[in-house]
């Protein structure tokens, strides 16, 4: 290699070397924005996450009809971004025959202000329980009764 060839490249390898940052690569821009979303974190009490499960909401001024609907991810989150509607917004998730329903009352100037949800409970499941056990012996009643009623005739 001739020493013109050398020079050459120990002057490029210079000017790579001790170049600014700017010229070895490409400007990185980012825009950020603030909203008011609504972000859901839908979990089972066992704190596993509702994956996919299915999200309606319903809007103050139509509580009837879904207003968005969507599915929450693999960690059971959900966000959206509600019109400027004060009141009381729903949304239900619901998964395999699992749901809650959330209220969350947004005013007219301020975020989310209260969040009360309906979520399945150890008092629901205990009523569910004693009301089943209560029917059933109100039908074994009913059908011991009948017995006996019948072997009384014949």
């Amino acid at each position: 290699m001739s020493v013109r060839c050398k020079s050459a490249l120990l002057l490029g390898l210079a000017l790579v070397v001790t170049a600014p940052p700017a010229a070895l690569s490409h400007a990185a821009i980012m825009e950020a924005e603030v909203t008011q979303a609504i972000r859901l974190h839908a979990f089972y009490e066992t704190g596993e996450p509702m994956s996919q499960a299915q999200v309606f909401i319903y809007a103050p001024d139509d509580p009837a009809q879904v207003w968005g609907q969507g599915i929450a991810d693999m960690q059971g989150r959900y966000e959206f971004i509600p019109d400027a509607i004060a009141g009381r917004w729903s949304v239900q998730v619901r998964q395999a025959g699992h749901g809650v329903m959330a209220h969350l009352d947004i005013g007219a100037d301020a975020p989310v202000m209260t969040i009360s949800s309906t979520p399945d409970t150890w008092a629901q499941r205990a009523l569910m329980v004693a009301l089943v056990a209560w029917g059933a012996l109100g039908t074994a009643l009913f059908a011991r009764s009948r017995k006996g009623k019948q072997d009384a005739s014949a």
